[in-house]
């Protein structure tokens, strides 16, 4: 099987190390054949949005996320919008400048947050990025009250998250989703809610052949004890059993936030878990570009 990965971030996240070219550097030295630059996509008028999610802050490190944020017009989760040029442009040059290492790819992580899916549309019409991937970090507000990633998940929350997914997906503007399992990471009750939403997400990404993403972020983060066992808060094996019954392809991603993250043993540890829980790992998928209006 060859080496592809599309989920790279680079220092302009505010989260993550390592320019573009350092990235794409690490991606030859390990002989990885298609490489997506994925950075978190920046959005405009950011501020604004960040200002009409005041009313909806429940928690102290909402406000200081936000405060931080709106400093800096994105970071520490996503790049400022006004570098977006610049960094479209040298992933443009490192494309030609390393073509017989490397294919690259210009790709956005992204959330499916309705009001920004004009923009998306945009960035993928006006031929700015090759593809989007479905990270859905946060539902409507980018402050930690709405993150779907938080300790403490509640059946509420589970199920606010199946809908957004499945909202997203339908849009047709993501190419695979990245880390579908996320909600797990503070969601431990592996009863009827968790099948019913794993179920749900993993059926309506085959209904539209979208790939879902074995993410090494979280096996990178080790494993935690749940009820008793060893588990990766993601990929949740939980949910990747509901995967392999439903038959969804598979897309392995290094969601590289370093060069260092770009190693063998990462990549065979992603395979190991494919091939234990039976998934279709799959190479190549279609870039998805939204549904063009008449």
């Amino acid at each position: 099987m060859k080496k592809v990965n599309y989920h790279t971030h680079t220092y302009r996240c505010g989260h993550a190390n390592g320019s573009e070219e350092d990235m794409i550097k690490a991606a030859i030295n390990l002989r990885i054949e298609k490489l997506g630059i994925c950075c978190h996509v920046p959005l405009p008028n950011y501020r604004w949005h960040l200002i009409k999610s005041i009313p909806f802050i429940r928690n102290i490190r909402s406000i200081y996320s936000l405060c931080r944020a709106f400093v800096t017009g994105g970071p520490n989760m996503r790049m400022p919008y006004k570098q977006l040029d610049e960094h479209l442009q040298l992933v443009k040059e490192y494309k030609e400048k390393y073509k017989d290492d490397i294919e690259i790819y210009q790709g956005f992580e992204a959330e499916g947050m309705k009001e920004y899916f004009h923009f998306y549309q945009t960035l993928l019409d006006e031929n700015k990025v090759d593809y989007l991937i479905l990270g859905h970090h946060f539902h409507k507000h980018c402050i930690h009250s709405d993150y779907f990633g938080k300790d403490k998940m509640t059946k509420k929350d589970i199920y606010q998250y199946c809908n957004d997914v499945e909202q997203a997906i339908e849009t047709k503007l993501f190419s695979y989703i990245a880390h579908p399992d996320l909600f797990l990471t503070g969601y431990h009750d592996f009863g009827i809610d968790m099948q019913t939403v794993s179920r749900r997400i993993c059926e309506k990404a085959k209904l539209y052949n979208i790939p879902l993403e074995v993410n090494a972020g979280g096996m990178r983060k080790g494993l935690i004890e749940v009820n008793g066992e060893q588990l990766y808060t993601y990929p949740n094996i939980y949910f990747w059993k509901i995967a392999s019954e439903v038959g969804n392809d598979v897309i392995l991603g290094f969601d590289a936030h370093d060069p260092s993250d770009f190693n063998d043993g990462m990549y065979y540890q992603m395979l190991k878990f494919a091939e234990e829980n039976h998934l279709h790992v799959i190479n190549d998928f279609e870039f998805l570009k939204g549904i063009k209006k008449v």
